[in-house]
């Protein structure tokens, strides 16, 4: 067993709430270690709901929640996105597994969210416009449209709403943008461009997030969402069309 493999990923300790400095990011895995983590992630991610539940005050529930928030990026940081990174991209890709098949970009943002412990509708929403997608993960208050800016000026305008996890939605593309403590903002999406394929890069020099209309949506801070992902509750959808 791996165990080394997963202290080096997932928080370590579980002795209070308080939260926790996100992990380094992780090597590359093979697809039973990506297992092995994911399944880490989700005791851990179920004994800090218990601990959620047990707590005896709103501060002890909010100290859990912030590491709830932690544990979250942590494992999309180190784990789920390095996994994912180098997957072939096709427009109806599906796959459920890193590096085999090929993922489109929906796909991509619904199933990392559901590897972390997400309980979404995967395959229905990864068939909805992008802003669909956002609507459906996070509440208006957190979300943010823009129309006609520059790249280096977008870019600008995320990093000032400060660090967290974003899904993002463009004309004709989904992904997410990480906004690092730092200032640095990472643009992590299933790429039709170039070698096509799953990356992580800088996003003031990524090509695929030139748009007309962007909206982001801070998923990081919603707390009805990090609720839901820590104590197990589905997601409903709203206002989803059906495609085939």
């Amino acid at each position: 067993m791996k165990w080394y493999l997963i202290g080096s990923l997932l928080l370590s300790g579980l002795r209070g709430c308080s939260a926790q400095p996100a992990a380094p990011a992780a090597p590359t895995f093979s697809p039973a270690d990506y297992r092995l983590r994911l399944r880490a992630l989700d005791a851990r991610r179920q004994q800090l709901g218990r601990r959620y539940r047990q707590a005896p005050s709103a501060a002890g529930r909010a100290a859990c929640l912030a590491k709830a928030r932690t544990l979250f990026l942590a494992a999309l940081d180190s784990t789920i996105f390095p996994a994912w990174e180098g997957t072939p991209w096709a427009f109806y890709g599906q796959s459920w597994e890193p590096r085999r098949g090929s993922i489109a970009c929906g796909y991509f943002v619904t199933t990392t969210l559901h590897d972390a412990g997400l309980h979404l509708q995967r395959s229905l929403l990864a068939k909805q416009a992008s802003e669909v997608i956002i609507k459906n993960l996070t509440a208006e208050t957190y979300i943010h449209r823009y129309r006609g800016l520059d790249q280096a000026e977008f870019v600008r305008q995320v990093r000032a709403l400060g660090p967290g996890l974003y899904v993002l939605g463009l004309d004709f593309h989904a992904g997410f943008l990480r906004v690092r403590d730092d200032g640095t903002v990472q643009m992590v999406h299933s790429s039709y461009l170039g070698p096509a394929t799953v990356t992580r890069e800088a996003a003031e020099a990524a090509e695929a997030l030139a748009s007309t209309y962007r909206v982001v949506g801070k998923v990081s801070a919603d707390g009805v969402l990090l609720r839901a992902w820590l104590l197990g509750r589905p997601l409903a959808v709203r206002g989803a069309t059906v495609r085939k």
